[in-house]
Parts: structure tokens; sequence; C-alpha cells
């Protein structure tokens, strides 16, 4: 598995160039992503700058010794990076199981260039009987659950934490919902539906501003997805 993972990771090295500003995603795969960038530009000299899309990936990023900066230090992301829970055919994706598809689409919509790095156990037919996370408001989460599960008919548990008491609490100050449908036919529409839900941050599909190309990692090689 981890193979695959970094032979996708290797891959997106080769859309990096000298100057660019370089949106950092979350997650196992991303992390192999940051590591191995932060060898490359330092072996080739190269002065990047980088937006992490979380509290996680900005560490990585330091300890790779690349150049952290946030969104209001830049004009505009060159590329994004990052990784994927599930991906479809059409390159829609499930992102946030780690709790940081909030700050993870908003660099994937400021972004030129979008690219989504995952294995192949990752690759789905389709979406229903996937989680897919919703970060919301506190006061809002009972709120946004029932009306989920009346109006959407999907069944949404508040996600809470293994090493703490009570729910898990995002970088952002929110809570998380995962919500599960047993179908997902149109995966544009359900998250605009989502989205419009009061007390909604951001939801975990990523069908709207989809990745420009998905670069899946195998036993040998990889799979580009355009």
């Amino acid at each position: 598995m981890v193979e695959k993972k970094e032979n996708a990771a290797k891959a997106a090295l080769e859309l990096v160039k000298d100057g660019m500003v370089v949106g950092l995603g979350s997650g196992s795969t991303a992390a192999i992503f940051i590591k191995l960038l932060g060898v490359k530009a330092s072996e080739n000299g190269w002065r990047l700058r980088c937006v992490p899309t979380s509290e996680d990936s900005r560490a990585l990023a330091i300890e790779a010794g690349l150049k952290v900066v946030g969104l209001d230090e830049v004009d505009e992301i060159h590329l994004a990076v990052d990784g994927a829970d599930a991906v479809d055919e059409n390159r829609n994706l499930i992102k946030g199981g780690g709790g940081c598809h909030a700050r993870e689409k908003i660099v994937a919509y400021a972004a030129k260039r979008f690219a989504c790095i995952v294995d192949e156990s990752k690759l789905k037919k389709d979406f229903g009987g996937n989680t897919i996370p919703i970060e919301v408001l506190p006061f809002a989460w009972p709120f946004v659950r029932r009306y989920v599960e009346k109006e959407l008919e999907g069944n949404a548990v508040l996600r809470k934490g293994g090493c703490k008491v009570g729910p898990i609490v995002t970088d952002n100050g929110n809570f998380i919902l995962d919500v599960v449908f047993k179908k997902v036919e149109n995966p544009a529409g359900l998250e605009e539906r989502l989205q419009m839900i009061p007390g909604v941050v951001a939801n975990g599909l990523f069908a709207v501003r989809r990745p420009d190309l998905v670069i899946v990692g195998k036993t040998k090689g990889v799979e580009t997805l355009h």
C-alpha cells in the first residue's frame, strides 16, 4: 500500500516547477508528497511557497524545510496536490476522513491546477455506502443531522475521537457529521444540496470543483485519469 502511495506522490512531483505556489493537502498520501517535495526542493534549490490545508500538513512542511505561507500572502496557487478517501470514474472525490476538507476545498478552488493522488484501493464505482463528512458549526449539528436524515435520507453520525471525550473538533473549531447515503446518483447535485443547509461549513464531496487529474498509484507505476 505504501509503495502505491509513493508512486502516486512521485508522479505528482513532476508537476512542480521552481517558483510555484503549491497547495499542500492533508492525509497519508499527501504527507508522503510533502516529504518528497521537501527533498526535491532542497536538491534542486527550488524557491517554493506552500499553502498547507491543515495544522498537520503545516508541521510536515516545516519539518521538510518548505516555506509555509497563508492565503493572504499569495495572489494565486499554481498547483494543489491532495489525496482522497474515494474517487469515481468521473474524477469526483470524497474527502474529509481527516477532518480537513473545508480548508482543502478552499485551496482546491484557489488553485489553477488541482491534482489528486491516491492508491488504487480508493477507486469506487459510485459513492453509495461511502462516508461523506460534513463540517458543521457546533451550534448547528443537531439541526443538520435531523435535516440530512429527514430531507435527504442519509444516516448521519457525530464524529467522536478515540483519544478524547466528546466530538472531534476541526482545525476551524467545528464538529463533523459522517453521513452515509444508500445511493449517490448525482454527486455534484448532492454537494450543492448539502452546502445549502444552514450551519454547514463544508461537505466532503468534491464534484463541483473536481481535480484536473487523478494520479492513481499502483504496484508498478501509475495511471492518470483526466
